[in-house]
């Protein structure tokens, strides 16, 4: 005589499917394995038989709910690994099962790998999209609808879960590439992600840890136009136009930045007060001489002459940028001296080139010339 069982496939509470009762005839090979499988209790021998079933009957309308079984067996069995391989088989089979993703992002975070995290956290928020975003079905009963209505809900707190675990990852591991490669994952699935503000002073040194300037310094100017930016930031930027780019405006630009910040910001929360003022001093000399050169390159040389004065107090024992500021201020006080014909400024012209020349700089051969050809052009008392 044959029996039938019916067996429900109701893949996942993220998404609505309708129940399919399906008739299993226990008398045929792949009726009975179902039932087989469904009535035993050691993982073990059910992973085995599950995977026999997909083998076997890879058409069958049961495979669904027998990959569906697969992931979390796998998981008691201690394999997690095995666990993710069919995780991802039934997802391609099931691409809206936002349940079993999250699910399988556990499992990931579980094994404490930033790649796994990242690649399933990914998958799992594309699942979730994609349930959220699936037409919505007609429906005969209202608590089926209703019953939709919470898987909605459901899929779209797995989405913002999947966004945590790539900003989780991303705060917890040391390595600058896997910090990174998070980053970047969460800014593409989710560009307005409430995370990514978060974690960009961190992003930012793991691109200069990473030896990857240009993404630094891009990573510095979207801060700046969202104003999330730091002195650090403003200072690489700064620094990455004077050096690199050669770029005049754009220095002024991150340099008078990097200075209106200083002058009004506070300790970090954690940084002690003194170590705080070190830097902002150190920082602050940068920023005024970055500004300073960036006047005199575009001669402005009384807005020079005003800026590079303000930077002698903060850069007094970095030989290299007094030599650079002596040089500039020698060069701006030179220009306004000989057109209006200031000896005031013409003295002040030599007394910063002969400061110059006395340091062993790139300026040094330079400033001896103009300070000799202003010393036979000028007589000074």
């Amino acid at each position: 005589m044959k029996r039938a069982i019916s067996l429900v496939l109701l893949l996942s509470a993220a998404v609505w499917l309708p129940a399919q009762d399906i008739e299993i005839d226990t008398t045929t090979p792949e009726g009975a394995l179902l039932h087989q499988i469904g009535v035993t209790e050691n993982p073990e021998e059910k992973a085995m038989m599950l995977e026999q079933f997909i083998k076997q009957y890879p058409d069958h309308e049961g495979v669904k709910w027998v990959l569906a079984q697969l992931p979390p067996v796998y998981v008691e069995l201690k394999q997690p690994e095995k666990s993710l391989e069919w995780c991802e088989k039934l997802l391609e089979k099931v691409p809206t099962d936002s349940s079993s993703a999250h699910s399988c992002l556990k499992t990931a975070e579980g094994l404490e790998d930033p790649e796994l995290v990242r690649k399933w956290a990914v998958i799992t928020y594309k699942a979730a999209k994609a349930a959220v975003e699936a037409p919505k079905p007609e429906f005969e009963y209202e608590e089926d609808e209703e019953e939709w209505k919470q898987g909605i809900e459901f899929a779209k707190q797995v989405g913002q879960y999947a966004e945590w675990s790539l900003y989780n990852a991303a705060v917890q591991t040391q390595d600058p590439d896997q910090k990174i490669k998070l980053y970047e994952a969460l800014k593409e699935i989710k560009p307005d992600s409430k995370h990514l503000p978060t974690l960009t002073v961190q992003v930012f040194l793991a691109y200069q840890q990473a030896g990857n300037l240009e993404q630094a310094v891009a990573l510095a100017e979207r801060a700046v136009a969202e104003g999330q930016a730091n002195e650090d930031m403003l200072l690489v930027a700064a620094d990455y136009y004077l050096n690199k780019k050669k770029d005049t405006a754009k220095t002024l630009e991150y340099a008078t930045r990097l200075v209106n910040y200083l002058e009004n910001a506070q300790p970090p929360e954690g940084v002690p007060a003194d170590a705080w003022e070190k830097k902002k001093k150190a920082s602050l000399g940068l920023g005024y001489w970055m500004m300073g050169v960036s006047y005199s390159t575009q001669k402005k040389y009384a807005t020079a002459d005003k800026t590079l004065r303000k930077a002698l107090p903060y850069i007094r024992d970095n030989a290299q940028l007094l030599a650079g500021a002596y040089f500039h201020l020698g060069l701006a006080n030179y220009q306004m001296g000989s057109k209006s014909g200031n000896a005031k400024m013409l003295i002040a012209a030599r007394d910063f080139f002969k400061k110059c020349a006395a340091i062993n700089s790139p300026f040094r051969a330079q400033a001896r010339k103009n300070l000799a050809a202003i010393e036979s052009q000028y007589r000074f008392r």
